[in-house]
């Protein structure tokens, strides 16, 4: 026969066999493969983010962005417009005056804090105290945590940060020396009235962490407090409090008394060895109505408050967290006279109007809760602050001596890094002796 013609046979045989090996192989794949991606449950979106580099018709969501820490700048400021007042106020106070290194001395009036330093985008522990006691080492680890977090979230995007040092007291509250000097401290809160604490620049307290000792990171705690989510009319009608009152008798004693045999209250006080009438952060969800108390200083309890999506109840406040501006009295919270003289006659209005304390709730979760109460906020805010911080703070050389005698020093960079605090003796005050 023809060669050519055997060759064409051949040919079209080995094309058959081909397609038999691997053709049948491939198609059912390629029809799963389409099958599957057309049926997929949606993505949730909370640890996936796109980060453009120009911001482009983006607008916050809180149900995708809450749990963002890597926002942009753009995005930050298009997502929290409102959250950076206490910053600003800072940044006014401070522009005239000089933060130098002096100006960042761990005061020896407070008990608990850390000295930090930002060398190339690096987070670095220069001085610690306090960190003998539990409760103060959870606080500078938390704010440590949040911070080294803040930093290195936005490392892909090409927003770097100065270099600079700042000490951060974690305290309940700010002390100060009595020689007039003026220091230039990060604290949780500062009193509204009190001149010394004009120059305090406020961060997030610990709590946005995590909450001790096993109630779980701040993500956790928001997505439990959302499991309680519902009507104001189809809570518990009951207005709830727990807590010592040694910490503040003069606010907490009158709550107390102002609650006395009312069927309105579930309001009672514990005792650290007593927890009997403990309840859980997220159980006060459950309540249409939850009161804040300040204790020896601002509470950080009201955060926790906030999450619910029930009407927040709150006296004249003395203190000031870094949010605080952000209350908008019978708008998102009820606000009633420190001493809780006019509390009944609150009740008993938004009691008999549920529709009314039904817009105040409202109003609370969306502005705190799904807005600027997040740990994407969080994240922002802790930039936003370092950012600021740095155009009226000294730039720090970072730099120390070590070693004896002038031809053995060696020179490096102070302090440690984050990481390597870690792994030292948690009990333990660095420098470590």
């Amino acid at each position: 026969m023809n060669p050519i013609w055997w060759k064409t046979v051949t040919a079209l045989a080995l094309l058959c066999i081909l397609a038999q090996q691997f053709g049948d192989r491939d198609w059912p794949h390629r029809f799963h493969r389409k099958h599957f991606i057309h049926h997929q449950e949606p993505i949730e979106y909370n640890y996936i983010y796109s980060k453009p580099s120009k911001l482009t018709n983006w607008e916050y969501e809180w149900e995708r962005d809450r749990n963002n820490h890597g926002l942009s700048s753009e995005q930050c400021d298009a997502a929290f417009p409102k959250l950076y007042d206490e910053v600003n106020r800072a940044v006014v106070h401070w522009k005239d005056r000089n933060i130098s290194s002096a100006s960042i001395e761990l005061y020896d009036g407070n008990e608990a804090g850390v000295r930090v330093l930002f060398k190339d985008q690096q987070l670095r522990v220069v001085q610690t105290r306090g960190m003998f006691r539990t409760d103060f080492r959870m606080r500078i680890l938390a704010v440590l945590h949040q911070l080294h977090r803040a930093i290195t979230s936005v490392e892909g995007i090409d927003e770097p940060l100065e270099d600079t040092e700042a000490t951060i007291v974690v305290d309940d509250y700010p002390n100060f020396p009595r020689d007039g000097r003026e220091l230039a401290t990060w604290s949780f809160t500062r009193a509204s009235d009190n001149d010394e604490h004009a120059g305090v620049w406020l961060i997030p307290d610990f709590n946005f962490w995590s909450v001790p000792p096993a109630a779980g990171t701040y993500q956790e705690m928001q997505a439990k407090a959302r499991k309680h989510d519902g009507l104001i009319a189809g809570k518990e009608q009951k207005l709830v409090w727990r807590g010592v009152d040694w910490t503040n008798p003069g606010v907490r004693g009158a709550l107390l008394n102002a609650t006395l045999y009312e069927p309105w209250a579930d309001v009672k006080k514990m005792t650290w060895n007593n927890s009997t009438d403990k309840i859980a952060l997220d159980d006060f969800c459950r309540f249409a109505y939850v009161v804040n108390t300040e204790g020896r200083s601002w509470s950080s309890r009201l955060t926790h408050l906030l999450n619910c999506d029930s009407v927040p109840v709150l006296h004249n406040l003395a203190w000031v967290a870094h949010y605080y501006h952000l209350l908008d009295p019978e708008v998102n919270y009820v606000p009633v006279n420190r001493n809780f003289s006019d509390l009944g006659e609150k009740m008993r209005f938004y009691l008999d109007h549920p529709h009314v304390a039904q817009g105040i709730a409202d109003s609370a979760r969306t502005t705190f809760r799904e807005r600027y109460t997040t740990p994407a906020a969080t994240a922002c805010y802790w930039r936003r602050l370092l950012r600021s911080w740095s155009s009226v703070a000294f730039k720090p050389e970072g730099y120390e001596f070590v070693g004896h005698g002038k031809s053995h020093k060696e020179q490096r960079i102070g302090g440690i890094t984050f990481e390597e605090f870690l792994l030292h003796n948690s009990s333990m005050d660095y420098p470590y002796e």
